[in-house]
């Protein structure tokens, strides 16, 4: 597998636990089903494409990315879709998250 190869599947990795996190709210504590299956099923394929990227992406810079990319993604959405205000100090955190992020990617590799 090449690591573009890779790297697009940790990128589906991510956009199915986004999808996944970003209906959680929606679900009502599990309550309401379309919603709950969303989550239910985005998180499953968001695990399964995420293990298949580890065949070739470290498991520290994968998991940091998609961490990463989860927390600001989230946080956009919450922002934007359930009108939780971001601060100033939360946008510079999410900034140095951004850069730290591709730093590790391009540096942080012992491959």
């Amino acid at each position: 597998m090449t690591l573009g190869f890779a790297y697009l599947l940790l990128g589906s990795a991510i956009a199915f636990d986004m999808v996944a996190s970003s209906v959680i709210t929606a679900t009502k504590g599990f309550t309401i089903l379309k919603p709950t299956l969303i989550c239910i099923f985005g998180y499953a394929f968001s695990y399964y494409f995420f293990g298949l990227c580890l065949k070739r992406i470290d498991i520290g810079v994968g998991y940091a990315t998609w961490c990463a990319v989860g927390i600001i993604v989230t946080a956009v959405v919450g922002n934007f879709v359930y009108k939780q205000r971001l601060t100033k100090k939360g946008v510079i955190a999410l900034f140095i998250i951004i850069v730290s992020t591709i730093t590790l990617n391009l540096f942080g590799s012992a491959s």
